[in-house]
Parts: structure tokens; sequence; C-alpha cells
């Protein structure tokens, strides 16, 4: 009969502060446990304490093998109270994006009681790579997808079909921006400048991605919107030919350059990510709106956010307009109120449809903009191609203009040659974006208005 603990070694459950932990080691010599508190907090170099700082426990003075981890909470406290384990050595590790790493150790004495362990853990700055000049900044983003998931050589990826089961995936990514960015520019590596590889001192960089369970990643939320001075997240849904590594990266692109303070979060359905791939990926949207209505759900429950700020792009918003029109109109959903604004960009949905949706929407009470240009080449070509309706995201003789909702005209702007991701890559649209969400309302700085019939749009001015 094997001992105990080869039959509870893999109930190595460990939550946050305040709640029980539970961790068990085999001794091959002696069957002694000790129930040990192991607690304490991680601050950063300037003694301000880390909220969702990763702290783990492993077995040996200086082992990568990870008996169990957790998460610090909002006021960068730890604890793994009354964790059953052998005598032996043991090692607390501390991290966080954007620091190094930090380590203290204990031990455990065989028939000798091991007092309470009070570790308190400070990370020292992020040590710079080998031959850096100048340096990055690691931003966290969060995520869930319902994307198949792929580990290539311990690397986490997800790919650009559907998940088996259809079930949501929960997770953190780890981007780092060059000192060097320039707001609104997305600094990926080019052949036309020789660039093979993406240099973290240059480039935007996917540099890790973590897949968590969701009652995880939703007090991950918690602890970055209660350290947040408003309590907000933002929710970002990538729009046609996007993979995982561009919404990563673009989410944290936007919450860097809006200075977001919050829980920075983005949703990816599973586009194919390739040119081609127009119509999966029109099937693939339709088929996330589900998980998507039951995400914004969970959100709104469980992140203790007060304001929940949704931004969807192209094809992107065809999961999330129907979802609103779900949830604004159900009696039994008492939370859209903390969908405070609700950023529509270069829509790719038939105009008829998004009216409609739209007027389901406004109702609430929610805060929303839509942005439109006359020279969206990609939403020309959608109509052209593939459908008769005009989309929703297109100017000129169709711009959509109604009650309860800002229609913001970007067609004065300079854009690049499709003129369809100017929300992220025009300096003057990130800016107008940010002052909404600051809840700065139309007419605010760089809009002009428009009147038509008894309302009006707004044209976004370029910055001189």
């Amino acid at each position: 009969m094997h001992r105990l603990w080869t039959a509870v070694s893999t109930a190595l459950f460990v939550l946050f502060a305040g709640a029980p932990a539970y961790l068990a080691a085999q001794d091959s010599n002696d069957s002694f446990v000790a129930l040990v508190n192991v607690q304490g907090t991680v601050s950063g170099p300037d003694g301000k304490r880390i909220a969702g700082a990763r702290v783990d426990i492993r077995a040996g003075s200086n082992s990568d093998s990870v008996l169990a981890d957790t998460r610090t909470d909002v006021d960068g406290r730890y604890a793994f109270l009354r964790i059953g384990i052998a005598p032996g050595r043991y090692l607390v590790h501390a991290s966080a994006a954007g620091f190094g790493a930090a380590e203290d150790t204990f031990k455990v004495e065989r028939g000798r009681r091991t007092p309470d362990q009070t570790l308190p853990l400070v990370l020292p700055p992020q040590p710079k790579e080998r031959g850096a000049s100048s340096g990055f900044t690691v931003v966290r983003v969060l995520y869930a997808t319902d994307r198949k998931a792929q580990t290539d050589q311990g690397s986490l990826e997800y790919l650009g079909v559907r998940s088996g089961d259809g079930a949501l995936s929960y997770g953190a990514c780890d981007v780092s921006i060059p000192e060097t960015h320039v707001v609104a520019e997305l600094e990926r590596p080019s052949i036309w400048r020789l660039e093979f590889h993406p240099d973290p001192e240059k480039h935007i960089v996917l540099r890790k991605v973590e897949s968590e369970a969701k009652a995880q990643f939703l007090k991950n939320v918690a602890a970055m919107v209660a350290a947040s001075p408003g309590r907000e997240a933002f929710v970002f849904v990538h729009g046609y030919n996007v993979s995982f590594e561009d919404a990563a990266i673009r989410t944290a692109q936007l919450a860097y350059d809006f200075g977001f303070k919050g829980a920075p979060i983005f949703y990816s359905w599973p586009s194919r990510g390739s040119l081609l791939g127009y119509l999966d990926d029109e099937q693939s949207v339709q088929q996330t709106v589900g998980n998507l209505k039951q995400f914004l759900e969970d959100v709104s429950a469980g992140s203790g956010a007060t304001v929940i700020h949704l931004i969807a792009h192209s094809m992107g918003n065809r999961a999330l307009l129907p979802v609103l029109a779900q949830l604004a109109t159900d009696p039994q959903f008492k939370s859209f109120g903390k969908f405070n604004t609700v950023v529509f960009a270069a829509p790719d949905v038939d105009r008829d449809v998004f009216v409609q949706q739209v007027g389901q929407i406004h109702s609430s009470q929610s805060k929303i903009t839509l942005y439109v240009s006359e020279h969206d080449q990609a939403l020309a070509a959608s109509h052209l191609l593939f459908h008769k309706e005009p989309r929703a995201g297109e100017a000129g003789s169709d711009t959509i203009v109604m009650q309860g909702l800002d229609t913001v005209d970007v067609s004065k702007l300079s854009t690049d040659a499709l003129g369809h991701s100017y929300y992220g890559d025009n300096r003057s649209v990130v800016e107008d974006l940010l002052k909404f969400l600051k809840g700065q309302l139309a007419p605010r700085p760089g809009l002009s208005k428009v009147p038509l019939g008894s309302l009006a749009y707004w044209q976004l001015i370029p910055a001189n």
C-alpha cells in the first residue's frame, strides 16, 4: 500500500490570503508531517505592495519543482495556511511582471514544531538583458479565449480554430513595450529594416502566456481592479484576421497608451489570423456569442469593478453587439450599468442590424461611441465581396446617426493603406478614445459638429 502522500500529492490547492491551502510531500524515510503556516507580503523596490504577484513553494533550497502556488491579494499579501509538509528545506519564490524575482527559505525538522513563517519578499527592479542599452516595460494583460490550446516545447499557444469542447480558457500574458515606443505605434519587426526577430528594446513582444483556472483568473481581475483608483476594467474584442498574439499585443499597447490603471482584458475568439479566412471568421465569431455573454456576466459579477469599458473592432462587433442587446433587455441581469462606456470601432456589421441592436442597448444609459471612416478599404471590400448591406463602420451617405449614439467620423485623418485599424494606429483616435473612456462626451476637444437633420455627428479633426 502506497503511503498517504502518494494518494494526496496531486491535491495542491492554494487560494488567496485567508483561505486554506493544502500541500503534500512524500518523505521516503519518514511519514512525519508538520502543519505549517507560511505568509507574508510582496513589495517592489520602492516599498509599495504588489497585488497579483505570484508566490510559490518549492522543495529544496534551489529547486525548479513548484509544489504549490498562489497570488498576492489587493494588499500584496500571500498565505499558505496549515499546509502539510514533510521534513526538509523549502524555498518561497515570488515574481511579478516588471520586476526581478525574490526568494527566502525555511526548514521543517522531524519531531519538532515548526513555527509560523512570516517571510516578506521585496522584488528588485526588472534586470536588463545582457547587452541592453535601453529597456522596456512589461505590461500584464488578462485573457479569455475559446481558441484551441497547444503546448510547443513548453510554450503555450492558442490556435486559429475553436477549442474541441468550445469551452473558454483563461490566463494572463506579459507583453513588453520598448522605452522608445510612440503612442499609437505598433512596433513590430520588419524585413524591410532587416529585422527578422523581435527585440524587446525595439518592438512590442509577447513574452509569456500563462493559463489559469477561471476562479484564479477572476481573482486576478479583482486584484487589478481593486488597485485602480476608479475600480475599472476594460475588455477588448478583436476583429477579423487577428491571431491570439496580435490580440495580446494590441491590448497591451492600448493599456500602455491609455495609461490605464485597472484590469486590461482581451477576449480572443478563434479568428484564423489569415487574409483568406474571412468566411471562416464569420462562422467563428457567431459561434463565440454564447461564451462572450457568459464571460461578461462573470466579469461583471466577479471582478468588483464599478466601471467596465468595452471596445470592439471590426468583425468583433458581431459578437459584442448581440451580447449587449441580450443583456440590456434581460430583466435578470442587474449589472448592465457597469458597462459605462461602449466603443464600436469600424464595425463590420450590416447597417440595419447595427441600428436595431444599438436601439436595444442605448436605453440602458450606457455611453456609446461609433467610429466610422469613408476610407476604410477593409469594410469596402467586405461590402463589395461578401455583403449587400453597407457596413456600419462606413461613413459617407450611409453614416449612421441616431439618438443615444455619438458617431465620430475619422475620414479627415491620415491612416494606413487599409484605413481600418485607426482605433489603435492613429494618435488622434487613441487620444479621443481616452477622453471618452474618462467620461468626456461629445462635444469634446478635437471634435467638430456636423448637423444632419434634427441630429448630428462629429468629425475628428487632425491635431496640428
